[in-house]
């Protein structure tokens, strides 16, 4: 399906219709005059009612008959270009569990009931209608949380980034295998993160300055305890923090495995959330179905995305009328990982998102693809068998975006330059993975390699930002052309003078302030055991060499000492 066709649909009010829970068992060649209850019911109650229900986000039933034959002129056009059921990643890319593509059969049986007259058929050929335990697609929450107030959004202007807390008082700790997201505005929230704050800031944040909430997206509330295994709030996870997110277009899911995400006792929920005008006011009071297992999980989940971060350290930047920009990154695990699930994320000009993985023998696996980016479907998906990646396996993400006049998605018109930033008509890119280590005494390790992944992403983006190489390499040694002049040299020629830099005036001399404050036994080196943890983030960019401390040759870099 083209994109225009898509938009066409989306501006006429056909763009909404059914998620799926099964894939249809039909097999049959399709028949020239098929009936509703032996032909068309199977596919309709196995692919659209779960959603086409009452309580769903489905704008309208799909729960029988007349339901059907009312819409099957929409249902034919949505389902013979494959806007529905919505499932967007290409076939043979990866094997997903309840996969929403329907065979060509399902499509000519649809094709040619709407077209011979839609007869009902004999009644008591009708299969059972689904029958649902709860409004819930998980079924019924073991708790079920929500905003203590709603938030107005405003009918226009720019999007809003605004984070909300969920007081949780619990008194034990819990394992969240699965959650889902309920908005009560769904035309202004884009998307949701689900943080989890065991300071009480977030609490006394929301609703400090008289509107519910408190602005921005921050990971407020972080904490050393149990960073790695109690699901880190750490940005250089690669990981969305917390319990994970979720975005428009998104089904929920248990975890497999047997996994599960720590939600500490006493701890609060903080909702990161993405707002976008509609064109009128709205109220939003987001709620949230949690699902618990009953024990902590024996395997430890951990995120990581090529390119990391959302693509904010990997230099996006999209001309104008640039029909096939490209944005990769590439990945290689030090230790054998099952990959569990996979998604992606890009805005409104994102045009595909591929990535496959090169084993250590050259064997090379195709992860996932999607060829026709919709920023309103952004779904995750979970393999129905995890797939097994051994030590030195790369994988390499890639996402393209069509900044171009002809793309009918593009928000601005004539096209505009386009840099990664928080607006939804600015960018992001990502294909984003889970996984878990074979072994479960490998998480630290794997955990490491994701963060030194997205400290590399960054510093080769400084490299090609501020041009030459010197200085850069593995080994600490270089040339005084590396970063650090040429920071300088960005920093001089700020046309706000040193004072009203970006980099925030005598950055060297602070930075080299704090380091001499680290040097602890003053030899002129940062050893292992004088780096704390507020300072282990930066002091990864600057250990070049990767031997876990700060050589002098290392420390030359940062400025003439």
């Amino acid at each position: 399906m083209t994109k225009k066709r898509t938009n066409k649909l989306i501006r006429t009010g056909l763009a909404l219709a059914s998620f799926a829970a099964l894939q249809t068992s039909v097999t049959a060649a399709a028949k020239a005059k098929p009936t509703f209850t032996e032909d068309v019911a199977p596919i309709i109650y196995n692919n659209c009612t779960e959603c086409h229900r009452k309580g769903q986000a489905a704008p309208f039933m799909l729960k029988n008959y007349n339901d059907v034959k009312k819409r099957a002129r929409l249902i034919t056009e949505v389902t013979q270009d494959r806007y529905m059921p919505p499932w967007h990643p290409v076939e043979g890319h990866g094997k997903f569990v309840d996969e929403r593509r329907l065979t060509a059969d399902e499509l000519a049986t649809l094709k040619n009931w709407h077209a011979t007259g839609m007869a009902e058929g004999p009644a008591d050929e009708l299969p059972e209608p689904p029958k649902f335990a709860s409004d819930w697609l998980l079924g019924e929450p073991d708790l079920i949380v929500k905003m203590p107030k709603a938030y107005t959004m405003r009918a226009d202007g720019s999007d809003i980034y605004r984070s909300f807390c969920i007081p949780m008082d619990l008194k034990e700790d819990k394992w969240v295998a699965g959650f889902e997201v309920r908005p009560s505005a769904r035309a202004v929230l884009h998307h949701v993160i689900i943080r989890i704050d065991q300071s009480g800031e977030a609490r006394k944040a929301d609703g400090a300055k008289g509107t519910p909430g408190f602005s921005g997206m921050r990971g407020i509330g972080r904490s050393s305890r149990g960073s790695r295994r109690g699901g880190s709030n750490d940005v250089f996870s690669g990981s969305l923090g917390g319990l994970g997110g979720w975005a428009v277009g998104g089904t929920p899911r248990i975890l497999p495995l047997g996994l599960a995400r720590k939600l500490p006792a006493g701890a609060d929920l903080v909702l990161n959330s993405h707002f976008h005008p509609s064109g009128k006011e709205e109220e939003e009071q987001t709620t949230i179905g949690l699902y618990f297992t009953d024990k902590k999980p024996e395997r430890t989940l951990i995120g990581f995305q090529v390119p990391p971060v959302f693509g904010s350290i990997s230099g996006l930047d999209i001309p104008a009328g640039e029909s096939n920009y490209e944005l990769k990154s590439k990945f290689t695990t030090p230790v054998d990982i099952d990959l569990v699930g996979v998604g992606a994320h890009m805005h409104y000009i994102g045009h595909t998102a591929k990535a496959h993985a090169t084993l250590p023998d050259g064997t090379v696996k195709s992860l996932f693809y999607i060829d026709d980016w919709d920023f309103n479907w952004q779904g995750r998906y979970t393999y129905d068998v995890p797939m097994r990646l051994p030590a030195g396996t790369t994988v390499e993400g890639t996402v393209t975006y069509d900044n171009s006049a002809a793309n009918p998605h593009n928000p601005f018109n004539p096209p505009r330059r386009v840099r990664w930033g928080l607006e939804s008509t600015d960018e992001m890119g990502s294909v984003i993975f889970t996984a878990v280590p074979a072994h479960e005494a490998d998480v630290d390790r794997f955990s490491s390699a994701v963060r030194d992944h997205a400290v590399d992403e960054a510093r080769l983006m400084a490299e090609r930002r501020f041009g030459s190489r010197g200085g850069s390499g593995r080994s600490g040694r270089g040339s005084r052309g590396g970063i650090a002049d040429r920071l300088e040299q960005f920093r001089s020629s700020s046309p706000r003078g040193n004072s009203g830099s970006r980099l925030g005036g005598d950055w060297r001399g602070r930075l080299g302030e704090r380091l001499r404050e680290l040097d602890k036994n003053g030899n002129g080196e940062i050893e292992p055991d004088e780096i704390d943890e507020s300072s282990s983030r930066y002091i990864r960019f600057i250990d070049t060499n990767k031997d876990g401390k700060v050589s002098k040759e290392e420390l030359s870099q940062i400025g003439n000492r």
